[in-house]
């Protein structure tokens, strides 16, 4: 089936006869990836790639230098990050819908998640003992709570930097979840509005009152709350969950379209000028021409596979490769070449962890997820009637 002729499913709040054929989906194959569109794939390997640039040369420059400069930069990480959580509005949105249960969508996350980022908290009790990491080393308390996920909320920073974006994703799965649970997914946009209209209040009001109550109770109750429901970005993940909705057919496309609007007027309405309105429109279109297999220029075996390798390569690019940077740069080796051997690096660990370690260990936690799901709905039939 080429990618430009894939059809997705309804969602399983639409009418029963698609909703029938999503939920019935025998155990054994309740965790296979679905059909792929193939561009959003492209997309998230351009984000990563988008990563590894913003991090290994502006942030890195900015927080340790080189010893001569670069001579250039990638600023433009932020937009990267962007486009990230519209994806996953989407992307999650068709995930959970499609399988209508929401113990198997938070068990396809986890298991995709949770094993090779535990491992890599665990390195990174080396990592962070190497210079230029060393002045911030990782203590037990945070070791804790960073293997959690959610160091944030806990009160504690994330162990690499890059990982913020993480916890937000986790944190946007039991949003998403919950939705769905008491039926705001049913009524979309009372749902997402809701959490909108929350951000457009809440974030301005602590922005505004943080220099003078930062300590105050109240002030600190909101935090967490602002924390917790992804006020910050919840307009984003909205945006997403909105083109899945004008994907399927869900709906008035004109009123999707006009929460699209409000959407991106709330996020632009509390981000203080640091996207561009321009920018967000753009990633918009562009995410959209690919839900719709409108880019075949994307469809590129390179990028393909490096979205193969995204979540490694997400993982493990920035606290090694910045140590990996720092030993060669002030050993003698100019800036320019100290980056590119640490991109080759990161990219080849990549490679090796996802196809060694993160691959394996996936696809044996699917099949005991998978054979437990057979043995609990064998046991639900053969369970004697009350």
């Amino acid at each position: 089936m080429k990618p430009s002729s894939m059809i997705l499913q309804s969602p399983s709040f639409l009418p029963p006869s698609n909703a029938t054929a999503m939920t019935t989906e025998s155990p054994q194959a309740i965790l296979k990836p679905h059909q792929r569109i193939v561009e959003l794939d492209a997309l998230r390997a351009l984000a990563a790639i988008n990563l590894l640039l913003f991090h290994l040369s502006y942030v890195y420059a900015v927080k340790y230098g080189f010893v001569s400069p670069l001579g250039w930069d990638w600023p433009y990480g932020k937009y990267g990050v962007e486009m990230f959580f519209i994806l996953s509005g989407f992307v999650n949105s068709m995930s959970l819908m499609r399988r209508g249960k929401p113990v198997d969508f938070v068990a396809a996350r986890m298991i995709r998640i949770v094993p090779i980022f535990l491992m890599v908290i665990v390195a990174n009790l080396w990592i962070t003992r190497q210079m230029p990491l060393s002045s911030e080393p990782l203590g037990a308390a945070q070791f804790f709570a960073n293997m959690t996920l959610l160091p944030r909320v806990l009160g504690y920073e994330c162990v690499d930097p890059v990982m913020w974006t993480l916890q937000v994703e986790m944190m946007f799965y039991i949003t998403i979840v919950v939705l769905f649970k008491i039926g705001a997914l049913k009524r979309y946009f009372v749902g997402w509005g809701t959490l909108c209209a929350l951000s457009l209040v809440v974030c301005p009001l602590l922005d505004a009152a943080t220099a003078v109550h930062h300590n105050a109770g109240w002030f600190v109750v909101l935090s967490s709350i602002r924390l917790l429901m992804l006020l910050d970005f919840v307009p984003l993940f909205a945006i997403g969950f909105l083109l899945y909705m004008i994907k399927t057919g869900t709906g008035e496309k004109w009123q999707n379209l006009a929460g699209m609007v409000v959407a991106c007027g709330v996020f632009h309405s509390i981000d203080h000028g640091k996207h561009n309105p321009v920018a967000t429109v753009l990633i918009i279109a562009l995410v959209t021409l690919c839900a719709y297999g409108k880019m075949p220029l994307l469809r590129v075996r390179p990028l393909i596979y490096v979205s193969t390798i995204s979540y490694a390569l997400y993982l493990c690019h920035n606290n090694l490769g910045c140590v990996l940077m720092y030993r060669l740069n002030h050993s003698g080796i100019p800036a320019n070449i100290s980056f590119l051997m640490a991109v080759i690096f990161s990219f080849s660990l990549a490679i090796i962890v996802t196809h060694r370690i993160e691959q394996p260990i996936t696809e044996a936690l699917r099949r005991l997820w998978a054979r437990y799901r057979t043995k609990e709905g064998s046991a639900t039939v053969a369970a004697p009637a009350r």
